[in-house]
Order: structure tokens, then sequence, then C-alpha cells
């Protein structure tokens, strides 16, 4: 009966009538709309939040997360990053798919997102001795050229990708030289994708990919000795 009302729950999100931010019904009137026991409502909403569809606030109240991928791949991440093997299938995932992205991207652009590259290269130089912010900057450099595509199945594939690996380079951030190294990768991203040249701007992708794979396996490796 739990899996009913959980199916049920995910039906109402998938067709919209439930949307991010959106509140659930209390408890005992879940289980009064959807004639099922209380404990069959509260089991179903459990696995939700598991699942990351689901989350509550402090406060009280149980409402719909952003369904962003960092939510929905939370479960996963936690699994992956119980896999060290792993790392080598998600970094030749990225390698394909960022690749790909970066031509479209040199096609697709706009000049305001030139711009915000440019000025992201700029707080980039200020974060290299700053690991943490150098990765929400990193994050949000990726974000500009995934979204220029204007392909929301690219977008969706390569952001899933991206925060699988997050665990990944927070160990290898710490390691001296790694984002200097990225800032370097950053730099001629972005020069190939200003002068609108897609084989260029996938190279640069694919040297990205392998120089942050190399340094990740670099710091795994410290870590488990």
């Amino acid at each position: 009966m739990a899996e009913k009302v959980a199916k049920h729950l995910l039906d109402l999100v998938r067709s919209k009538n439930l949307k991010p931010g959106d509140q659930l019904p209390p408890e005992r009137e879940l289980a009064t709309m959807m004639q099922v026991s209380r404990p069959s409502v509260r089991e179903a909403l459990r696995g939700l939040q598991i699942l990351g569809v689901l989350k509550v606030k402090q406060g009280g109240g149980i409402y719909v997360s952003s369904l962003d991928a960092s939510d929905l791949l939370a479960p996963l991440q936690f699994l992956i990053t119980l896999n060290i093997e792993n790392v080598d299938a998600l970094y030749e995932s990225r390698l394909i798919i960022d690749a790909r992205i970066g031509r479209l991207a040199a096609e697709r652009m706009v000049d305001a997102d030139i711009e915000r590259l440019r000025n992201l290269i700029v707080v980039q130089k200020d974060l290299i001795t700053d690991p943490l912010g150098f990765r929400v900057a990193d994050s949000e450099f990726h974000r500009v050229i995934m979204e220029s595509t204007n392909n929301p199945f690219l977008v969706q594939i390569s952001s899933s990708l991206y925060v699988l690996g997050m665990e990944y380079r927070r160990i290898a951030a710490e390691t001296p030289g790694v984002t200097r190294q990225s800032y370097a990768d950053h730099q001629l991203i972005v020069a190939a994708l200003a002068a609108r040249d897609p084989e260029a701007a996938g190279k640069a992708m694919e040297v990205h990919m392998t120089n942050v794979h190399r340094s990740t396996l670099e710091a795994m490796a410290r870590a488990r000795e």
C-alpha cells in the first residue's frame, strides 16, 4: 500500500500537479484522501524523502524538493562514493558528454554567456588558494556552458555526472596545484568558445576532463595510503 501511495505522489509530481516547493497536506489528510492508513502514508513519505523528491523543512511540513540533480542524485551519490572503481567510468562519461557540449556551446553561445564566463575566470583567479570557493565558481562555470547548448537533455545528463563527481573533486581540490590547473584549463575553454571554434572548444573540454580525472585518481590514491 505504501508503494501505491508513493507511486500516486510521484505521478502528481510528473504531471506537475505537484511542483517544486509545493507543500503536501498533513499526513492525516493524505491518509483520508487516499483511503489508506497513516502508517502507509508515513512509509511512502519517508521513501520519497530518501529519494530526494520530498523534503522536510525546519518548522514542520513536507514539501516537494527543487527536483534538481543534486537532490535526486543524493542517494546514488552516496553509493557511488563508496565504490572507487566507478571513478573511471564516471570520467569516461564526462569526457564524452562534456566534449560534445563544448562543441555545441561554441556554436550556440550568446555574447552574454561569453562575458559571464570571462567574469568567472577573473573570480576563479582569486580563488585558486580557496578550494571550496573555487568549487562553487567551477560549478557555475560549467553550468553556463551546459545551458548555452539549449539542449535540456544534455544539461540534465552533464549536471548529473557533475553532481556524482563532487565528492571526488572535494578530495582532489585540496591538493596543491589542482585548482591552478583547472583555472588554466578554463582559460583555454573560454578562449575557444569566444573564438566560436567548435573543434578547439571540444578539445579544450577533453583536456580539462583528462586533467580532472588524473588529479582525482592521484588524490584518492594518496588518501588510501
